[in-house]
């Protein structure tokens, strides 16, 4: 019988763990920020841009590295069709389904809350009309179908606003102070994402964390490369937490 930790192996191969905040490390998106910074630019921008009503956390699961293995992987589930598609679905659903069996309880308690009430995901701007991500986390990642609601939509302002970080890029459905756990495929500037979590909290929120499938990263980029050789000094193990240097016991 095919389980989780089964269709979920494979890609300890290729994970990179991301490195924690730091020095030349963004305390938001954990991509690399220069030295005596707090952030990256795209981070700084956005925080500028959508104030104090962001997430309450950001959590990449990995890096995903442009020409390699996982990033791949990322575009594969959306953009193919047939056997092809669904193989990568399901691959990437294990992915999600083991790192928050294993980690949501730490960043809930990150966030200083029991736990995650409700948990959405961010929808598509570009028109496509039935987001994969969506799928995953409705019906196929057993951690997440029971408490998954449709809370978030592009509002008509939307396209007009090109890729930027805007508070008017999408509204949500009335919370009434249900800690949300906000779920997003690719992150490379996070403005999808954090606007995403802004109109949350805009709606009655209360605490919102954001985990991210894969953090997207250039190494041909700046200092880019440095950063990544720095992160793949730390072998990868699902056991590892992604908010503090140590495995869970």
């Amino acid at each position: 019988m095919t389980t989780v930790v089964g269709l979920s192996a494979r890609y300890a191969n290729f994970l990179v763990h991301p490195l924690l905040p730091g020095s030349g490390v963004c305390q938001t998106c954990c991509g690399p920020a220069k030295t005596g910074y707090p952030t990256c630019w795209p981070c700084h921008e956005t925080g500028r841009i959508l104030g104090t009503g962001v997430a309450d956390t950001v959590v990449p699961v990995s890096l995903a590295l442009k020409g390699e293995q996982y990033a791949n992987e990322l575009w594969r589930y959306k953009n193919t069709a047939g056997p092809q598609q669904q193989y990568f679905r399901t691959g990437l659903a294990a992915v999600l389904w083991r790192f928050l069996a294993l980690h949501e309880a730490c960043i809930a308690k990150h966030c200083a809350v029991p736990g995650f009430d409700v948990i959405t995901t961010v929808p598509s701007t570009s028109g496509r009309a039935d987001h994969p991500l969506h799928t995953m986390v409705a019906t196929m990642v057993g951690v997440t179908r029971d408490r998954h609601r449709d809370l978030l939509r592009p509002t008509p302002a939307a396209a007009a606003l090109g890729r930027g970080a805007s508070s008017a890029r999408y509204a949500s459905s009335v919370l009434w102070g249900e800690n949300v756990l906000l779920i997003d495929d690719t992150w490379t500037t996070g403005n999808h994402a954090r606007s995403a979590a802004t109109a949350l909290k805009a709606a009655g929120a209360g605490s919102v964390a954001v985990v991210i499938l894969g953090r997207h990263l250039n190494v041909g980029y700046g200092d880019t490369a440095t950063h990544v050789e720095q992160a793949r000094l730390r072998r990868f193990s699902w056991d590892v937490c992604p908010l503090r240097a140590w495995a869970h016991g």
